[in-house]
């Protein structure tokens, strides 16, 4: 058959013009070559009668992008030889390494101090040497870096740059090496220590996601998000999701929880506007964590269940929501006590000294089947609208005790995707928000099977929250990225101002803990701003600006700008340094030749605008004084 040239060819886009490659996946080792045997629409088959492995590869174009699915086949009646390579993407430029800048951003830890490392943006430029991010030694995707790349060719005539993704909640890694001073290949693949394919077995390997743009840093960031948004994340009865406002009483209460109580917090949570009220860990009988496992409510705090509060929460016109930690279970628990072939023991993690964690081995059809009744059990009770699935816990010790290759990984995220996927389909009222100790399993493959992301433990700083979202934006679109306002037990009004509010607004907004505590008069002016939130939350799903640099120290000020994809509808949040002063921000993409009405928002819902030309706004920006650490809102429209 006639040997295909660049498969991914875009008119017009210089960038693909310098794709040097036919076949875009490496698999196996330097010394495997493969044939393309035959082609078929946009599919394509490979093989390498050597080692008889036979490659599929499916890719699908969607406007600027690329999804990239390949299937690896041993077609022989023997073991495989040792596979050193499982990357499904492959693709060599040509270019040298120096031309490329390559932006990304830390992954979700938690860090408690300013400015934290969680989500902070990442440059590597002019690089000589391998770039190189992937997953770390936990094994969650996102726990070291979001499992993605803006990538920029640094050229005088060349004004364009890709980005790149893997659907997929297991090890991955993503590379550009520098093959001579002349080209460079960009390589996204599974961690794996040469597993062997059985005679005649498959293997399907994550999907690949490559988009490309023209323009700068900018048009990278609103054509990832946008990408993202409209293709990847998932859909809520059939509509791209906006962020709900959510209450949960963990951050504040923790476990120390009762069916009074949360009626008292539901009856304040509706005062405020909240969508959704969440009760987390601490249900079930043996509290958080020692009884992560058990599935029985505790019927100290729920004499008559969760059915009780369920029913009240609904009546004040909120869905009711619960946490679950499936893939985790704690010996001495109702789960751990199951079949033995189900779950693996690892090691003891920091905030579990006392008791053994197992994992439970989703790699199973059984194990998927138990856990699909089991959650949907709950989802029916508790006519559930919304789910925190968390997951404290590191996979990739246990992939290793259950098979030193890592290949367990494949049946093990394909089980969890099946899961999900079913509940998802069988109950379409549900939500997910997926959680991994915040936001370290924030990936393509959890993104479409959740409708938001607890992306941070950190809840009690607003200035590190308020920088987390920030910098997360330039990657993910805002709904992701889930912040909350977290009260302490009795705290009251005490440490809580529009700042505080406004710095959780950046995405998606919720309240934690005793919410119960604040006065009226605060309860108020908070509602006020949740009004505020829901009236521009469609603006957090669609483009993003960074208007001030990236905040080293506590003294500089952060600015971002979020619009409508018309740029008729803009929100600029500034939030001033610890000197405070006066400050000119420029917003970016009006129009020349259009008038705009800026006001700043209020907590008692005042508006006081004022008119100005576009061209003027952008040139002369927008002269903002504030007071040491105090944040502002502005909202720019058109006439």
């Amino acid at each position: 058959m006639e040997k295909m040239i660049n498969p991914m060819q875009i008119d017009g886009m210089s960038l693909t013009g310098l794709i040097d490659s036919a076949q875009v996946f490496r698999i196996g080792s330097a010394d495997y070559h493969y044939q393309l045997v035959e082609q078929t629409g946009d599919c394509r088959i490979y093989r390498d009668t050597e080692h008889q492995l036979q490659v599929m590869t499916q890719i699908k174009r969607c406007e600027s992008a690329f999804v990239i699915s390949s299937t690896v086949e041993n077609l022989s009646d023997q073991m495989s030889a040792p596979l050193e390579h499982l990357d499904p993407l492959f693709l060599v430029f040509n270019c040298p390494s120096e031309q490329w800048r390559h932006i990304f951003a830390n992954g979700g830890s938690m860090q408690d101090y300013y400015p934290p490392l969680a989500y902070r943006t990442q440059e590597w430029s002019r690089a000589r040497e391998k770039f190189s991010i992937g997953s770390d030694e936990s094994g969650r995707s996102s726990n070291a870096t979001l499992p993605m790349v803006i990538s920029l060719l640094d050229v005088d005539k060349i004004h364009e740059g890709l980005f790149c993704g893997l659907e997929w909640s297991g090890t991955w890694l993503i590379e550009y090496t520098r093959l001579n001073k002349h080209q460079t290949s960009l390589s996204a693949g599974i961690q794996i220590n040469q597993p062997r394919l059985q005679p005649g077995e498959k293997l399907a390997l994550p999907p690949v996601h490559l988009g490309f743009f023209t323009g700068e840093e900018d048009e990278g960031t609103n054509a990832l998000r946008r990408y993202l948004y409209e293709n990847v994340c998932a859909l809520y009865h059939g509509e791209k999701m906006l962020p709900r406002v959510s209450y949960d009483h963990f951050f504040g209460i923790q476990c120390d929880i009762n069916i009074d109580l949360m009626k008292i917090e539901a009856d304040r949570a509706a005062e405020l506007g909240i969508e959704v009220f969440v009760i987390d860990a601490g249900w079930f009988i043996g509290n958080f964590p020692e009884g992560v496992g058990n599935y029985t409510v505790d019927k100290k705090k729920f004499p008559h269940g969760l059915e009780e509060l369920s029913e009240y929460v609904g009546r004040l016109g909120m869905g009711f929501g619960l946490w679950f930690e499936p893939e985790r279970i704690v010996a001495g628990t109702t789960m751990s006590q199951c079949n033995p072939d189900w779950i693996v023991e690892t090691p003891v993690t920091w905030y579990q000294e006392k008791n053994k964690n197992y994992h439970l081995n989703l790699a199973r059809t059984d194990v998927q089947d138990y856990l699909i009744d089991l959650i949907g059990g709950f989802i029916g009770r508790l006519n559930l609208k919304w789910s925190r699935w968390d997951y404290n816990i590191s996979p990739l010790p246990f992939w290793s005790k259950t098979d030193p290759t890592l290949k367990i990984q494949f049946d093990y995220v394909k089980g969890l995707y099946r899961v999900l996927d079913t509940l998802m389909q069988k109950y379409p009222d549900w939500m997910i928000e997926c959680c991994a100790s915040g936001g370290r399993r924030l990936d393509l493959g959890t993104m479409r099977r959740a409708h938001t992301c607890w992306f941070s433990d950190q809840t009690s700083d607003w200035m590190i929250c308020r920088y987390m979202q920030a910098r997360a934006n330039r990657f993910l679109p805002g709904h992701l990225l889930n912040s909350s306002v977290a009260v302490g037990r009795g705290n009251g009004d005490r440490g809580y101002d529009d700042t505080s509010i406004l710095s959780r607004m950046l995405g998606k907004l919720a309240f934690d803990g005793d919410i119960a505590s604040w006065s009226a008069d605060w309860t108020g002016k908070a509602a006020q701003w949740v009004r505020e939130f829901k009236s521009l939350r469609h603006l957090f799903v669609q483009d993003f600006f960074q208007l001030a640099p990236m905040p080293a120290n506590i003294a500089e000020w952060d600015a971002v700008q979020f619009s409508s994809y018309a740029r008729d509808e803009n929100a600029v949040f500034v939030f001033a340094g610890s000197k405070g002063g006066c400050q000119r921000i420029y917003p970016k993409g009006l129009k020349s030749g259009l008038k705009y009405k800026i006001w700043r928002c209020r907590n008692d819902g005042g508006i006081d605008a004022i008119e100005l030309p576009g061209d003027e706004l952008c040139s002369q920006g927008i002269e903002v004084s504030l007071e040491p650490n105090e944040g502002g809102l502005w909202r720019i429209a058109e006439t």
